[in-house]
């Protein structure tokens, strides 16, 4: 395009000024109307617009504008790693774009924001009767439960850390011999049963208190970290109603559904993913790895199949009692390739030593492959955590500085 087509074509366009909370930005009427369906590109942008100053102000986030309004020139959008995802997508939410515009380059981090709003189900309640009773009141439940910027809510949220771990560690003393043939729990059971049941009330209050305050249920429910907490709970109200059926204590002890349930106990300590920031970012590095892990687990497996039919055909003559089948060689395989070496089972031959020790040192080489993938997993995580901190402050500046600019200008 030549320097005359552009002035042409720019004869019969319109210049336009948006104010965003004071800082102007200028474009052409044009590059706004190539989105009519966004705030910007349509005729919902004349009710903000100032007749006296002749622009048109928009009270937002002036920094994130800059991508926003770089998306209306160029048809690509781009996230700001400086800022935090849930504020820019408030502003997209603004402005009427959807987050399916992020362009790929940026479209990871998007997807992984879009991933933790649906697990975590972290944000406030929000209803239509915004001013009702019923309303503030779920507000202020879930602060208290979910928001540990405040001090009330960091004082319940370390009280129901606490509790998960003394109930953890209650449910481990009690296997305890405390007498000849008895367990803890057998020769204390009032102590115990009072403790746990303390902290299983404990957390099915807490768990209806955030049910009744969470803005939709049905998410709640099937929320992950709410399955757990459920989990954790259930087999303490199972094993009491079956306590309660009068059945004899031999049937209590042998029934493998109760085992289940008492095994189930133990889900109770994954409720401190909630109430802790580094089992959660641990799981979030999980996650992001779960590709490459994935992968080697595969490799793994190959390798494992591989090693076990090349043993078998090798030490089947020779140690027939060791080696009786593929399968059977691969517990080998597994025990070597993970280097316990039970000793349970060894190959006699030359030839079946040396795919042994090959097997070993592949076993090392690849248990020390997801180190760095679980690092770099658990880096881009801390690096997430400080541009946020970075985000937060800055924009804190900014809103102070364009306070004083606004007094200033009165």
């Amino acid at each position: 395009m030549t320097l005359q087509s552009v002035r042409n074509t720019r004869k019969n366009d319109k210049r336009v000024t948006l104010n965003v909370s004071g800082r102007r930005f200028c474009t052409w009427e044009s590059t706004l109307k190539k989105y009519p369906n966004t705030l910007l590109g349509s005729d919902a942008l004349n009710l903000y617009f100032d007749k006296e100053k002749r622009e048109y102000f928009l009270d937002r986030d002036p920094h994130i504008f800059r991508y926003i309004l770089n998306y209306y020139k160029v048809g690509k959008l781009h996230l700001s790693y400086e800022d935090c995802f849930d504020s820019f997508h408030q502003e997209l939410l603004f402005f009427g774009i959807s987050l399916d515009q992020v362009n790929d380059c940026c479209w990871e981090d998007c997807s992984n924001y879009v991933d933790r709003i649906r697990e975590c189900n972290c944000e406030a309640p929000r209803t239509k009767a915004n001013n009702g009773k019923i309303y503030k009141t779920k507000r202020v439940i879930w602060n208290i439960l979910e928001n540990t910027n405040t001090r009330l809510g960091k004082i319940v949220q370390t009280l129901i850390a606490i509790l998960i771990y003394v109930s953890v560690a209650a449910s481990i003393v009690e296997t305890l011999q405390c007498s000849l043939g008895k367990t803890c729990e057998e020769t204390h059971p009032t102590i115990f049963f009072a403790l746990d049941a303390f902290c299983m009330i404990t957390f099915t209050l807490e768990y209806i208190l955030r049910l009744f305050a969470a803005e939709n249920m049905r998410e709640f429910l099937t929320n992950k970290l709410n399955i757990l907490d459920v989990l954790a709970v259930a087999p303490f109200y199972i094993l009491l109603c079956v306590r309660e059926i009068e059945l004899s204590q031999q049937m209590l002890e042998n029934a493998n559904s109760l085992v289940i349930l008492r095994i189930l106990r133990m889900f109770r300590i994954f409720k401190l993913s909630r109430h802790s920031r580094k089992m959660r970012k641990m799981g979030h590095a999980l996650k992001s790895a779960f590709s490459d892990l994935g992968f080697l687990i595969f490799a793994f497996l190959l390798a494992n199949v591989l090693f076990a039919s090349v043993l078998y055909f090798i030490e089947r003559d020779t140690s027939p009692q060791q080696f009786t089948s593929i399968p059977d060689s691969m517990w080998y395989t597994i025990i070597t390739m993970m280097t316990v070496g039970y000793g349970d089972a060894v190959p006699v031959t030359v030839l079946g030593k040396v795919v042994g020790s090959v097997c070993a040192l592949l076993g090392i080489i690849m248990l020390a492959l997801p180190i760095p993938i679980l690092q770099e997993g658990a880096a881009e995580e801390q690096r997430q955590a400080q541009r946020n901190s970075h985000s937060r402050r800055r924009r804190e500046e900014e809103n102070g500085q364009e306070t004083e600019q606004r007094q200033y200008n009165r």
